[in-house]
């Protein structure tokens, strides 16, 4: 009588043919996954950096002044003072008596002037520029301006 079976050497061979899909497979997905890690981290800093962005815009709009202090600036409103504190590595925004809101972004180049004129003391600005890397080597350029009426530069 004859059992019809798979000889050892069939079997060693299903075995390796498995093993090499599954090495494949899994280097495949290393790779993915390395991939899917820095795209996800670009897309937290982008988002993070047009959260910023949208923040400073509204708060240049509703500031009746824009002062640069010596550690960022000063944004003062009617009834509010909102201050920026611009560090190599976070930007820190704060309220007088709130928690603050950290934007966990690298700044470089921070410039601030007042009518084409650099502001290197603590005075009114009307112009604010500065580039949050991004990435590998991407720079963004940022350029928020504050328009002043004349009754409230002579005040």
């Amino acid at each position: 009588m004859k059992i019809k079976a798979y000889t050892l050497l069939e079997v060693t061979i299903a075995m390796l043919l498995s093993a090499i899909c599954i090495s494949v497979c899994f280097t495949a997905y290393g790779l993915m996954n390395d991939y899917y890690s820095v795209f996800r981290k670009k897309n937290k800093a982008t988002d993070t950096a047009l959260t910023l962005k949208h923040v400073l815009d509204k708060d240049f709009l509703k500031a009746r002044y824009v002062l640069k202090t010596p550690n960022g600036l000063s944004l003062q409103q009617d009834s509010l003072e909102i201050s920026y504190q611009f560090d190599p590595h976070v930007v820190l925004r704060k309220f007088s008596d709130l928690p603050a809101d950290s934007f966990p972004l690298d700044t470089q180049d921070l410039l601030c002037a007042f009518e084409q004129q650099d502001v290197v003391e603590a005075d009114t600005i009307d112009l604010l520029q500065f580039k949050v890397a991004i990435g590998d080597g991407v720079k963004v350029p940022y350029q928020i301006n504050k328009v002043y009426s004349a009754q409230d530069l002579l005040k």
